[in-house]
């Protein structure tokens, strides 16, 4: 999945939508099972988002919907990653539920 890097000259606007419509497909796509390769799938999709520069990704937002709708995929990611990983950070995230998809709602126009 190399979909965040596809954001480097686009405006900043866009570039959220871009984000958000990336997470939706991650969704889709990647099973709520704790065996490796989604693990890695989801891992992967976190790493790079931490490496946009353009915009600050609605990550809260992000970890708050993966940890409801794929609770396994969620707690096994966070089970394996260290806590000295640039990572790590993100599994101590979380917000309401309804107010996560509200917000992720409005750059998916």
């Amino acid at each position: 999945m190399d979909q965040v890097n596809r954001t480097t000259i686009v405006e900043p606007q866009e570039t959220k939508r871009i984000i958000i419509r990336d997470f939706f497909a991650l969704i889709e796509s990647v099973p709520n099972k704790d065996d490796q390769a989604s693990i890695q799938t989801f891992l992967r999709y976190l790493q790079s988002l931490l490496r946009i520069k353009q915009v600050v990704p609605p990550v809260v937002e992000i970890m708050t919907v993966i940890k409801q709708s794929k609770p396994l995929l969620y707690h096994a990611a966070r089970r394996v990653t260290l806590p000295s990983s640039n990572l790590h950070m993100l599994f101590q995230l979380e917000m309401d539920i309804m107010l996560a998809h509200e917000r992720l709602r409005q750059y998916d126009k």
